[in-house]
């Protein structure tokens, strides 16, 4: 469900734990495909099984069983059945500030600010072609885990996860942040336009 500008109103948990995990597959949509929409919050999304042509922006990915994709903050995003094979997938969207505390932070303006205003960075694939997509998954997968089983204090073992997760993502992607360029802008502003208006 989107406002007439393609914004997903669905709450992703609470203000006091901005957080959600969310159990999913395509074919629980009426077109067996999520359509493009956007939010505030990060988005990394683990493929439990099956496939799936996962769009971020301009890209598509071809995501398969095992693997995951990071969606950055305020980018457009959709998700379609491949070869008209259902997918079931595990989104987790949280707000940015349970990994940097809160703005104007030392984390902000050296780790996260600089991915999250990246348009070169508004997806990241993680499909085991390089090794630390490896590490990144397992963080991930230990996200639902700890989700899951809900111990004691278990929401401070997921915000030491994102953080680890957040660290290799950084470590290993920065070199490839640029930000938005005018064009860039103007394209992304067209794009929600064009939303509203078939909205």
């Amino acid at each position: 469900i989107t406002d007439t500008a393609g914004k997903e109103l669905k709450k992703h948990g609470d203000s006091s734990f901005p957080f959600l995990v969310s159990y999913e597959r395509l074919s629980g949509y009426e077109t067996g495909s999520f359509l493009w929409h956007w939010h505030p919050e990060i988005e990394l999304t683990y493929i439990e099984k099956g496939e799936m042509l996962y769009k971020i922006n301009q890209n598509t990915f071809h995501l398969k069983e095992g693997q995951a994709i990071f969606g950055n903050a305020n980018a457009l995003h959709a998700g379609y059945m491949y070869q008209d094979q259902d997918c079931q997938y595990i989104p987790i969207t949280f707000d940015p500030k349970l990994i940097y505390g809160f703005s104007g932070s030392l984390l902000f303006q050296k780790y996260t600010e600089p991915i999250l205003r990246s348009f070169s960075l508004s997806a990241v694939p993680l499909d085991l072609s390089c090794k630390w997509h490896s590490e990144a998954i397992k963080d991930i997968r230990d996200i639902i885990d700890l989700d899951s089983i809900r111990e004691p204090m278990y929401e401070f073992e997921i915000i030491a996860r994102l953080q680890h997760f957040w660290k290799i993502l950084y470590e290993n992607t920065i070199s490839q942040a640029t930000l938005p360029s005018g064009q860039d802008e103007e394209n992304y502003r067209r794009i929600r336009q064009i939303m509203s208006y078939i909205a």
